[in-house]
């Protein structure tokens, strides 16, 4: 890999017009996904860690920064090592564990549910930074190893602490926690010796978010009484009526946050000299998630994988780059990731 990067390095110069691009296609999908399912099937799911790894090394090496494609190196090995670790020494601990406590002191089983809450938020936390961890560990462009920096005890504790203040303020300060993660995930990024950044501020989502969440309390209460009145007149035609415009409310008003918040955090990244910029339109957006949804729900969520390659293409179509980049001042990351990958993941099923 060195003298990849030292020949990627002596032919690199300063580029100002920076291009990514998405070049997979149904047709080359297919039949991964294909051999997938079947595999899948016979081991009885077990197969399904190599399945994720078969995915993603197709979709990185279908994704082009400078007409280079990217590498995943990661192995179905390691995710499925990755998820018995956690599975022994964590999962088994916890059953027999909660089991003896519930069966022993029943009258105080509500609490000791409740009390691992905590816990679980923090995991999960946890979970969400190491995976990231690995995979950009398992990431090369052009023989250049991305990192994610060390820091997921942090991540769990910010995760657990604005949970709480989400609760606290009713969803009301959203804007700040998801800017304040962000940053923290994505300021804790490397790609080679390059540094990403990111500055996201949560005021200009305040006004917007505000009102999907007005909006939200309004339609939804009305939706829910409606449902809710079909519900006692044993209305049928009505309670499908009601699930299906809870359903079609839900995408509507969700999407004009969802639009102004990826504009916002992917508009704030940077990478050494060179920003980002996205710009999709809300109208653009909804058409993309109602057809994203309808595909999951007429393949039964085996559309899943298209659905992920059609997020890619729709990110690298909508991205732009301003600024300059000499990739021969960039050397190897010294970060090397996690060993195992995603365990904490597997557990939580987050994918």
């Amino acid at each position: 890999m060195s003298d990849y990067i030292s020949d990627s390095k002596s032919s690199s110069s300063v580029q100002e017009n920076h291009t990514i691009e998405y070049t997979g296609t149904a047709g080359k999908l297919f039949p991964i996904v294909l051999l997938n399912l079947f595999l899948t099937i016979i081991t009885l799911g077990i197969y399904r860690f190599w399945a994720k790894t078969n995915i993603r090394k197709y979709m990185w090496g279908e994704t082009k920064f400078d007409g280079e494609p990217f590498e995943y190196t990661g192995t179905g090995g390691e995710l499925f090592v990755g998820a018995l670790i956690v599975f022994v020494a964590f999962i088994i601990p916890l059953s027999v564990g909660l089991s003896f406590l519930l069966m022993s002191y029943p009258v105080i089983a509500p609490f000791i549910v409740l009390g691992l809450y905590p816990f679980l938020i923090f995991l999960m936390g946890v979970a969400i930074y190491r995976a990231q961890m690995y995979r950009m560990s398992r990431t090369n462009w052009r023989g250049i190893r991305g990192a994610q920096l060390k820091g997921s005890s942090t991540y769990g504790w910010l995760s657990l602490k604005y949970i709480v203040l989400y609760l606290i303020t009713f969803g009301l300060i959203a804007p700040y926690i998801i800017c304040r993660l962000w940053n923290f995930l994505m300021n804790n990024k490397r790609f080679g010796s390059g540094v990403m950044s990111s500055d996201a501020k949560s005021k200009p989502l305040f006004k917007i978010w505000i009102l999907t969440w007005l909006a939200s309390i309004i339609v939804f209460g009305g939706i829910m009484f409606l449902l809710i009145t079909a519900l006692t007149t044993n209305d049928i035609g009505m309670i499908l009526f009601s699930y299906l415009l809870l359903f079609v409310a839900s995408v509507v008003i969700s999407v004009w946050f969802q639009a102004a918040l990826y504009n916002h955090l992917i508009s704030s990244l940077s990478y050494q000299n060179m920003k980002f910029d996205f710009n999709v339109s809300v109208g653009k957006f909804l058409t993309f998630s109602i057809v994203n949804m309808l595909i999951l729900i007429f393949t039964l969520g085996l559309g899943a994988p298209f659905i992920m390659q059609r997020w890619t293409r729709f990110f690298c179509e909508e991205i732009t780059f301003t600024g300059q980049i000499d990739f021969a001042e960039i050397n190897q990351s010294p970060e090397t990731g996690p060993e195992f990958g995603e365990g904490l993941v597997e557990a939580f099923d987050m994918g």
